[in-house]
């Protein structure tokens, strides 16, 4: 009997690209996964105010970008920054940075 260990071919999946390097969801990010030799990216997806797909791990925007600098007086009443309150061409607005 052959070892499984030894036909099992193993898939390297870089999940928000390598972000453990970049900057989660950029194009950067997905970029250096694939030049490490990751075999997939698997993208997490929400959508904005304008029914836009984006790529964003969280339902909130402030872990991984500057929206609080940019939309101060757009926090819901839980203190959080939500995509789907915003359009694409505000999200394009923001600058984006290693999650906190």
């Amino acid at each position: 009997m052959i070892s499984p260990a030894i036909t099992e071919e193993k898939l390297v999946i870089a999940h928000r690209g390598a972000s453990g390097y970049l900057p989660e969801h950029t194009l950067e990010a997905y970029a250096l996964a694939y030049g490490m030799g990751a075999d997939y990216v698997e993208p997490d997806l929400v959508l904005t105010k304008d029914g836009v797909f984006i790529c964003l791990h969280d339902i909130h925007l402030e872990s991984t970008t500057n929206v609080e600098e940019v939309f101060p007086d757009r926090a819901r009443e839980d203190g959080r920054w939500y995509a789907a309150d915003f359009t694409l061409s505000e999200i394009k607005q923001l600058k984006v940075h290693e999650r906190t």
